[in-house]
């Protein structure tokens, strides 16, 4: 179980409170990324769908895009990456998409290669640019 103690507010959140805070629109949008980070080393699996669901659902870009990278720096891309191909396929905003694409390379499963090849021909050239650095660290 994740602890972070907030110095600012004197409160102990665990995991399952961030996994919440990702999702609660009531909380400012820096209340939702820093959820999000803190969801990064997530251990239970859960918390990780919240943060997919999270990706899918957020009104903003730019909380969206945090949570893309977030989703690719945890340990479990069996469940992190099919929020984060949907999100590349779906979201209309090419920084999610872009960031989308690089987070399924910093999962490090090769099993997306076949995926992120399928962008090497998009129309716009920061997706290409993103699937190639993709598959560049997937490879390497």
């Amino acid at each position: 179980m994740i602890i972070t103690v907030c110095l600012d507010k004197m409160k102990t959140k665990t995991e399952k409170d961030f996994a919440k805070t990702v999702l609660d629109l009531t909380k400012t949008k820096e209340e939702r990324i820093q959820a999000a980070f803190h969801l990064e080393n997530a251990l239970n699996d859960e918390s990780i769908r919240k943060l997919g669901k999270a990706l899918l659902t957020e009104p903003s870009p730019i909380v969206r895009h945090e949570f893309a990278f977030s989703l690719g720096e945890n340990a479990k891309p069996k469940i992190a990456s099919p929020y984060l191909m949907k999100a590349v396929e779906e979201d209309e905003n090419i920084f999610v998409r872009h960031e989308a694409l690089l987070a399924l390379a910093t999962l490090n499963d090769k099993s997306v290669i076949p995926f992120i090849e399928k962008f090497l021909n998009s129309p716009e050239e920061e997706i290409r640019e993103s699937a190639e650095i993709a598959l560049q660290r997937l490879r390497n």
